[in-house]
């Protein structure tokens, strides 16, 4: 299957000693971001942030990264897709039940 990549930012725009966040979801949402990390000259890493933990140590979800020139793209499919078990239930992606019957007796 072909990826749809989508634009995020120029190569420039994620500091070599830094980190740039990427949010992730729409705006009403608090989900975590993607942190892009610089790992060499014309090479980035993507990882879901975690809170208070380096993400790129870490063993977070990596997400597919493309350089091209001097753009950088994510993977959309990944980016949209539910990072954990509670985004998913809250999509009403994960199969659980997302309504509650009250039974009388």
């Amino acid at each position: 299957m072909d990826r749809h990549w989508k634009l995020i930012c120029k190569l420039k725009d994620v500091p070599l000693d830094g980190v740039r966040r990427v949010p992730r979801g729409l705006a009403w949402q608090e989900l975590p971001g993607v942190a892009l990390y610089r790992t060499g000259e014309a090479s980035v890493q993507a990882v879901l942030e975690c809170c208070g933990v380096e993400a790129r140590l870490s063993h977070a979800r990596r997400y597919s990264v493309k350089v091209e020139g001097t753009k950088v793209y994510l993977d959309l499919e990944e980016l949209s897709a539910p990072a954990s078990m509670a985004e998913a239930a809250l999509a009403g992606q994960a199969g659980l039940a997302t309504s509650l019957v009250a039974y009388c007796y």
